[in-house]
């Protein structure tokens, strides 16, 4: 049984973070999920996905994108069942609009926001601090500082949504969310409501006119509400010291604090750890700055606690000097390094001489490590493709970017972005170019990319008349934040048949006349197409096949093996002309010192049989054996 299903309160067991979020939602008899997967909160969805086997009443969806997935779960609350919708930090801009209605509306059953924050961009294209949305949203936003915190917040913000009528907020960084460490397992409820009825309340949900002004009003007074309790309710709290420098932190901040001020050797310094950062607690933050000569605000990007924490004091006629941005970046990641350095010049601590430092460390060695750059899997789909598409193009090509695997087109050798930005930006962008250029413009979107946002732009090209070539590379997966379903997954892992959407069908529906299937692997037949679709105009889509070679190779791994394959590389053949090798870049090619020189070789631990190599080799030096088994008797 999944440790993270078990009812025995009080065992300790080892867990990230997004699991800890996960178990935080079945404590509190959780009900309804949904999710659009993005890095680094995509685990939240894959444990609870997980976990239907164990509690099959529990409804857990992949939705088609977070909008969709923001209003699934604030309906699921209007008819009594307790939700959960869980994102990375961008999906709360596709989501913006269902939130900035969820206070006016309010709840029924509670319902809880999880954003995964992604301080650094490690895993995005942006970095932004949603914790400034709850300004214009006024949904109340929980920060926990450890594990154990991630799950007793989300289990307490499914009680208190109920309790103020708001959906609340979790909000984890990236590190917390894939950090792994001990989580202490709380009771599991008696009773979970997972089937409800949705009660007509037309003055709560239809938000016209002078309903509109009056749900404002009653968001605003619950919000009000909760910052005058918020005293009483544990979620901050004071480390008390008798010195005149305060520190003033919150979420995964508090750690770094804690730790920096343990290697300054300073243990009277106090600390304000702020739980709920809206909002905020005025009466709190006033006693707290109160008789300090000085307050730190340690924060990442920009200062959401010292903005606030301002307004109250300069209302409170507290005179206190705060700092915050003076000391920590509005950009990038802090880390326990930067928290140290930084306290150490506001507090005038020491900084023991022989400390060692991650950072240093790395610079140190730095020179030895081996240069890496990101690359497509072995057998991905995408690389043929873009093979294809390099020889096709012209030097005068633009290359639509996206979001997904194949973001990964931007990097040598084939350099077939010229821009990624958010979802969509591809097409969207580029339909633009095309209808004021002469440029051609050739833009690439996966197929769950293209279900998220694209479909509205492709209708949009089609409506305008724009001269426009999109491929839709179908690999069937969402694959890049860990292989959930796409609309196209025909078939799961374990060999469960599944419904999928026919893009070609799809897409023809929308009004595209010019539409042609295409497989991945089949390079020199693409490349011919993709040549016809450039010489052509409007808009012209080809939806590219190729499922994802992580997942074929699992399921095959699975399923009885009845042929085996080879691929060989012939040296004496081989006149190293480089197409497999750079052109390709496969990393299952390699080069080895042989007798009379360099020479190629193919890695069969890594090789996937994808036989792309063998059909653009000129020199018929790469072949493939195969050997078929007789069936059992």
């Amino acid at each position: 049984m999944n440790p993270l299903a078990s009812s025995e309160s009080g065992r300790a067991v080892l867990a990230m973070g997004n699991e800890a979020l996960a178990r935080g939602g079945i404590e509190a008899g959780l009900g309804y999920f949904s999710t659009y997967p993005g890095t680094p909160a995509s685990e939240v969805g894959t444990v609870l996905q997980g976990l239907r086997e164990e509690f099959p009443g529990l409804y857990a969806e992949i939705s088609t994108n977070e909008h969709v997935a923001a209003l699934g779960a604030l309906g699921a609350s209007w008819a009594g069942v307790r939700s959960m919708v869980a994102m990375k930090h961008v999906g709360m801009n596709v989501a913006a609009e269902p939130f900035h209605f969820a206070g006016y509306t309010g709840v029924r059953a509670g319902m809880v926001v999880v954003l995964g924050s992604d301080p650094g961009a490690t895993s995005s294209t942006g970095e932004q601090d949603d914790r400034w949305y709850s300004l214009h949203t006024h949904l109340p936003v929980l920060e926990p500082a450890d594990i154990q915190e991630a799950k007793e917040m989300t289990r307490q913000a499914l009680e208190l949504s109920e309790a103020y009528d708001l959906p609340f907020v979790v909000n984890a960084p990236s590190k917390l969310c894939h950090n792994i460490g001990t989580l202490r397992l709380g009771p599991l409820p008696e009773r979970v409501t997972y089937r409800g009825g949705f009660e007509r309340n037309p003055e709560r949900y239809l938000n016209l006119f002078d309903l509109a002004v009056k749900n404002h009003g009653r968001c605003l007074a619950n919000v009000e509400r909760l910052r005058a309790d918020a005293g009483r309710l544990g979620l901050n709290r004071v480390i008390p010291g008798r010195g005149r420098v305060g520190i003033v932190c919150s979420g995964l901040l508090f750690a770094y604090t804690m730790e920096a001020l343990e290697i300054l050797g300073l243990d009277d310094v106090p600390v304000l750890k702020v739980g709920m950062s809206y909002p905020l607690d005025p009466r709190l933050v006033t006693r707290f700055l109160e008789g300090l000569d000085r307050a730190v605000f340690v924060e990442e990007l920009e200062g959401f606690l010292e903005f606030q924490a301002k307004r109250w004091a300069y209302d409170a006629g507290v005179r206190v000097p705060i700092v915050g941005k003076e000391l920590f970046p509005a950009t990038g990641e802090v880390d326990v390094d930067r928290v140290t350095d930084a306290l150490a010049e506001a507090l005038g601590g020491r900084l023991p001489h022989d400390r060692r430092r991650g950072s240093e460390a790395l610079e140190r060695h730095r020179a030895e490590m081996p240069p890496r750059q990101g690359a497509f899997c072995p057998g991905c789909p995408h690389r043929a493709t873009n093979f294809a598409l390099r020889r096709a193009a012209g030097p005068d090509t633009v290359f639509a970017g996206d979001i997904g695997c194949y973001t990964l087109s931007v990097l040598p050798p084939f350099r077939v972005s010229d821009w990624v930005t958010c979802m969509n930006c591809g097409a969207g962008s580029g339909q633009a170019i095309a209808q004021v250029s002469d440029d051609p413009v050739v833009a690439l979107v996966g197929d769950s990319t293209f279900f998220h946002s694209g479909v509205p732009t492709l209708l949009n090209a089609v409506q305008n008349g724009a001269d426009l070539v999109l491929l839709i590379l179908d690999n069937r997966w969402v694959a890049m934040t860990g292989h959930q379903p796409s609309p196209t997954t025909d078939r799961l892992v374990n060999g469960t048949p599944r419904k999928a959407v026919d893009l070609v069908g799809f897409v023809r529906s929308l009004g595209v006349e010019w539409v042609r299937r295409a497989d991945a692997f089949r390079v020199r037949p693409l490349e011919v197409l993709l040549r016809e679709a450039l010489a052509g105009s409007g808009v012209r889509v080809i939806v590219v096949e190729g499922e994802c070679a992580l997942q074929s190779e699992r399921r095959r791994k699975g399923a009885l093996a009845l042929q085996e394959e080879w691929v060989d590389l012939d040296p004496e053949r081989c006149q190293r002309c480089h197409r497999c090798y750079r052109d390709l870049a496969c990393p299952a090619i390699r080069e080895e010192e042989g007798a009379e020189g360099p020479v190629y070789v193919i890695d069969l631990g890594l090789c996937q049989r994808c036989g792309v190599c063998e059909e653009i080799c000129p020199n018929s030096a790469i072949t493939r054996t195969r050997v078929r088994r007789g069936r059992a008797a």
